[in-house]
C-alpha cells in the first residue's frame, strides 16, 4: 500500500512540474509578444527568467526541443537589442538564454541548435568583455 502511494505521489509531482513548466513557458511567450508590440525590453528580460524556471522543472523526458529553440530566439533578440543600444542588461540576459538553449540542445542531442547557440553565446560574451585568455606556446608547454 505504501509503495503504490509513493508511486502516485511521484507521478503527481512529475505531472505538476510538467504543468508548471508549461505555464512558465507560455508566460515567457506572452512576454515576448508583449515586448514585440510595445518595444519595451523589460518583458524580454522577464521572459528569460520564466524560461529558466521552466527549464528547472522539465526533465529529460519532458523537455521539448521547442523550449531550447525559444531560448535561442530570445537570446538572438536580446543580442540584437544589446548590440544596437549598447544595453548591457540585454546582453547579460542573452547570455543566460543562450546557456539555457545550449543545455537543452545538449540534453536532447540537437547538434545544430547547440552549435548555433554556442556561436552566439561566444559573441555575447565577447561583447560583454569576457574574452578568452590566450595561452602562449611557451606557457602551454
Amino acid at each position: 500500500m505504501k509503495k503504490t502511494f509513493g508511486l502516485k505521489l511521484r507521478r503527481d509531482l512529475r505531472d505538476t512540474n510538467a504543468d508548471l513548466a508549461k505555464l512558465n513557458r507560455e508566460l515567457a511567450e506572452k512576454m515576448i509578444d508583449l515586448s514585440a508590440r510595445t518595444g519595451d525590453v523589460q518583458p524580454l528580460l522577464d521572459a528569460v527568467q520564466s524560461l529558466a524556471t521552466a527549464g528547472a522543472l522539465y526533465t529529460q523526458t519532458t523537455t521539448p526541443v521547442s523550449h531550447g529553440e525559444i531560448q535561442k530566439a530570445l537570446g538572438d533578440t536580446l543580442l540584437k537589442i544589446g548590440k544596437a543600444e549598447n544595453n548591457i542588461s540585454a546582453l547579460e540576459h542573452a547570455a543566460i538564454a543562450y546557456r539555457g538553449a545550449i543545455t537543452v540542445a545538449s540534453m536532447l542531442d540537437e547538434t545544430r541548435l547547440r552549435n548555433a547557440a554556442k556561436k552566439n553565446y561566444a559573441l555575447t560574451l565577447n561583447l560583454l568583455g569576457h574574452r578568452p585568455k590566450r595561452i602562449s606556446a611557451i606557457s602551454a608547454a
